[in-house]
């Protein structure tokens, strides 16, 4: 189903507020992003909230572990019916109760605004030019994030290189602070999600 851009927003601010006080950060991306005129779904990107629940015993012993908000997964379930993934993982997809299909991210936080620049797509572009711009200074997508090519090891399928690292203490990238901090680092002019549809 096909959405106008307006109504999808709409929908993703609503959605977006609904979840935003649980979360540390959160961000509207996808076609809504670039500003299509026309829209499939909707995709954030976020990092929820995470809370203790135990106690410390009499000794000191901190006996408490740490979970994702309740209070989110409840905003989670208000929003409609999750239909992929769990609230612990990387990704979710979710039946609103408007019937639009939203994808929701939740990366890493040192990796939070890496994964919300190829969420923004295009597909095209995140991978033709993100991609591109991490591979020319030595770093590859693994499925723990980014690690330095010299530390991992290549395997080809059917065209597609993928990644695995195999050095037990990688080498990490920074821990961006912006959408413009990661393009600098990866040395690409930063443009804005409107334009990211032309390579």
């Amino acid at each position: 189903m096909i959405y106008p851009h307006a109504k999808a927003k709409a929908l993703a601010i609503e959605i977006g507020n609904l979840l935003l006080p649980h979360c540390e950060v959160l961000n509207i991306a996808g076609s809504i992003r670039r500003c299509k005129p026309e829209v499939k779904d909707i995709e954030l990107v976020c990092i929820p909230k995470r809370v203790k629940v135990g106690n410390v015993d009499l000794f000191g012993n901190d006996n408490r572990k740490e979970i994702i908000d309740p209070e989110y997964i409840k905003a989670l379930e208000f929003a409609g019916k999750i239909i992929k993934g769990k609230p612990g993982g990387r990704y979710m997809q979710i039946e609103t109760k408007s019937g639009i299909m939203l994808d929701l991210f939740t990366p890493q936080r040192n990796d939070y605004y890496r994964i919300y620049a190829i969420r923004t797509g295009s597909s095209v572009y995140a991978h033709k030019v993100i991609a591109a711009g991490w591979l020319k200074i030595g770093w590859c997508g693994t499925n723990d994030g980014l690690r330095l090519q010299t530390e991992c090891t290549p395997k080809i399928f059917e065209g597609k290189t993928t990644w695995t690292c195999t050095t037990p203490n990688p080498t990490l990238p920074p821990a961006w602070e912006s959408e413009k901090d990661f393009f600098q680092w990866i040395n690409v002019q930063f443009i804005h999600p409107q334009y990211r549809d032309y390579v």
